[in-house]
């Protein structure tokens, strides 16, 4: 999910800008540092993202163990949730 993740954020911030310069009728080549810039912003964003969801799965299960109740179980789809030991 990593690689994926970091994939579809990278290629999302290049066509970000991309889209940026065609809105502005400017030659979509312009600035190409910025391709380069928003392609590695775009890859830090999707993985803090997958970490993000991970954080936030771990915090429910101890508020639902906090409360009694049994941890989130898992669809094993794109995050594999952990039981509370």
């Amino acid at each position: 999910m990593g690689l994926t993740a970091m994939l579809v954020g990278s290629i999302s911030g290049t066509g970000m800008h991309m889209m940026n310069n065609a809105l502005q009728k400017v030659p979509l080549s312009r600035r190409p540092w910025l391709h380069v810039g928003y392609f590695f912003l775009g890859g830090y964003i999707g993985q803090r993202w997958v970490r993000l969801e991970k954080e936030l799965v771990m915090d429910i299960n101890e508020i639902r163990a906090d409360k009694g109740l049994p941890p989130m179980v898992a669809t094993n789809a794109w995050i594999k949730y952990e039981n509370p030991e």
